[in-house]
Order: C-alpha cells, then structure tokens, then sequence
C-alpha cells in the first residue's frame, strides 16, 4: 500500500458526487503535497447515433461543455486558495477505458471518482465507469459517495 499518493488522478463529468470526488482530491493532495490532475472525458458512443453522420458540431458542444466545467471547479480551488499543483485533461473515447488509460499514462498513485455520474444508464447500471475503473486501474481507486 503507498503511504503518501503523490500523484492523483481525479475524474470528473460535472455531476455532484464528482464535484464531491473534486473536493476529495483537493485534500489529498494538498496533505501529501501532491500533484492533481482532473480529467474529464467525452463519451463518443453517445455521437455514434446522430443523424446524417454530422456529429462534429455535437462533439465541439460537448468539449465546450467539458471545459466549462472544469474551469468552474478550477476557479473554486482557487476560491479555496488550495496549494495543490493542479493540471487537466479533456478526453474523448469510452469514459472507463479512457480513465484507465490515462492513469497508466501518468503513473498515477491514487483514483478519485464519483460512485455514480451523469450517464443515462447510471440509474439502471448503478456505477458502471466506477466499478469497470475499480477493477482495472493500476493503482488504488477512492470511490466518493
């Protein structure tokens, strides 16, 4: 088990339990004097369906919509005044693949997630992206309910 998680990988889709997974993160970086990488990813499989096969204009609404996001949660650590070194990844792809990827790529200590996020599916499949990470990740993965 590692004693201090000096590299974090927080994964984030705007949902409140990632928002709280943000915060999470926050802390744990700043007690372990870390640094934080928050990644969010564009889920193509939802654009595969798109009438007339134009989905450029609804995937540049999606990565716009993705960096809002991630400039709100960047603003409120600064808001918090958080000494956390704190970069960010947009990605597109499959979201629990992508997250698995990423933190193999960044040899990363620790996961933070969301137990469940913004998918239309999460209600029916409780979790998917969490538990698919939880199994697949190369390091340790915290769950924020």
């Amino acid at each position: 088990m590692v004693d201090e998680y000096k590299n974090i990988l927080v994964a984030v889709d705007g949902s409140a339990k990632s928002k709280k997974a943000f915060d999470e993160a926050i802390n744990i970086a700043k007690r372990n004097k870390g640094k934080l990488t928050l990644a969010t990813v564009i889920d193509t499989a939802s654009f595969s369906g798109t009438t007339g096969g134009n989905s450029l204009p609804l995937m540049q609404e999606a990565r716009e919509k993705a960096q809002q996001s991630i400039a709100e949660l960047e603003q409120h650590r600064m808001a918090e005044e958080q000494a956390v070194h704190l970069t960010s990844q947009i990605l597109a792809g499959n979201p629990k693949r992508e997250i698995v990827e990423l933190a193999k790529e960044l040899e990363t200590d620790l996961i933070v997630m969301g137990s469940t996020g913004l998918g239309a599916l999460s209600l029916l499949l409780v979790g998917s992206t969490t538990a698919y990470v939880v199994n697949q990740a190369p390091c340790n993965v915290m769950v924020v309910k």
